[in-house]
């Protein structure tokens, strides 16, 4: 499996494959083999050679974690490669404006003008032919402005909002 994740702020590619009870990590450039045990749920001993490492993991959801390794605290956000690519693809700076991509009806209107909004985050849900389309934010920061109410009919190509 191939992961992206921030630890502390610091972006990393991660592979894990497990073969014959072990665990080949490549974090980055480096490899390492690994047997890794979970005694409990949110425990993991991993063996590397001679040492053993103790790791405690919990958050509130998949992608966030918080892991205690060695006597250190670790914020682990593991990125969604889907929104990565997302944001990736249609990567901008300055203000951007999140437009519909075909006529239709504002169903939902998920943030509003001040909120902080993250890459690949859904502000306006648009539906057209009983599909509903989640308009996302190109990048992080902040919602300057809401153009549409939930009920309103928009055309193709019109400004649903803006974000800088």
């Amino acid at each position: 499996m191939k992961y992206e994740a921030k630890i502390d702020g610091r972006q990393v590619a991660i592979t894990l494959e497990e073969r014959d009870g072990m665990v080949a990590a490549a974090i980055d450039n480096r490899t390492y083999e690994l047997k890794v045990v979970q005694p409990e749920q949110g425990v993991y001993l991993i063996f590397f050679g001679d040492d053993v490492y103790e790791a405690d993991v919990w958050g509130g959801d998949r992608n966030r974690l918080q892991v205690k390794l060695r006597g250190r605290l670790f914020e682990v956000n593991i990125i969604n490669r889907k929104q990565r690519r997302a944001a990736t693809d249609h990567a901008a700076e300055g203000r951007q404006n999140l437009i519909s991509p075909m006529p239709g009806k504002v169903v939902r209107v998920l943030l509003t003008a001040g909120n902080e909004v993250e890459a690949g985050q859904g502000v306006v849900v648009v539906e057209a032919m009983k599909m509903q389309n989640e308009i996302k934010s190109p990048k992080a920061g902040r919602v300057v402005a809401v153009r549409v109410n939930e009920g309103e009919t928009v055309s193709a190509n019109q400004v649903l909002a803006v974000v800088e």
